[in-house]
């Protein structure tokens, strides 16, 4: 229990704990990448391609992420059956539109095999895109796990105008025949 308290980035402190004659440490969190960091990462010249060591062998995993579109990173969530909030953070950290429909456009003129489809426009967890905390300070200094469970968090923005938005403008682009959610 004490871990998920030290998973928000504004309170968290380092844990230690003992075993046998050596400590292990777990450090807090980073603090959330703004939007401009978050499209300066994903605006890098990847190659979209697996590494030629393959030697042009089918990667199942390939195969399903070849025309998705990362939006976000983090989870509000605080399940306890996976890890997203432990290695990407309990802050959602967007995407800004503008690099979100680039990066569909590259995938649309440069991803050999493309048919239209996009086949997610989401990210590694349920869609929070553009959801968080109404007040900056009350996220600094909330030690919930979770933002929806029990129930949800009056303080919880959850205005998904934003997010249709971008799927409409997604939909709408030449080239584009269908945006799939996952």
């Amino acid at each position: 229990m004490l871990f998920n308290l030290a998973t928000n980035p504004g309170n968290a402190c380092a844990l230690v704990q003992k075993y046998g004659t050596v400590e292990v440490w777990i450090n807090p969190p980073p603090i959330p990448l703004t939007t401009p960091e978050m499209d300066f990462v994903f605006g890098l010249p990847y190659a979209r391609l697996p590494h030629t060591s393959y030697n042009g062998g089918r990667i199942p995993a390939y195969e399903m992420i070849r025309f998705s579109v990362n939006i976000i990173c983090g989870c509000f969530g605080g399940c306890t059956f996976y890890s997203i909030t432990e290695h990407e953070g309990r802050i959602i950290q967007n995407r800004s539109q503008e690099s979100i429909i680039r990066e569909v456009e590259e995938i649309r003129d440069k991803v050999p095999g493309f048919t239209g489809v996009i086949s997610d426009l989401g990210g590694p967890t349920a869609n929070m895109y553009r959801l968080a905390c109404k007040d900056p300070k009350i996220e600094a200094t909330c030690r919930k796990p979770a933002c929806v469970y029990p129930d949800i968090c009056q303080n919880l923005n959850t205005d998904h105008a934003a997010l249709k938005e971008l799927y409409r403008t997604a939909r709408n682009l030449p080239g584009i025949k269908k945006v799939l959610i996952g």
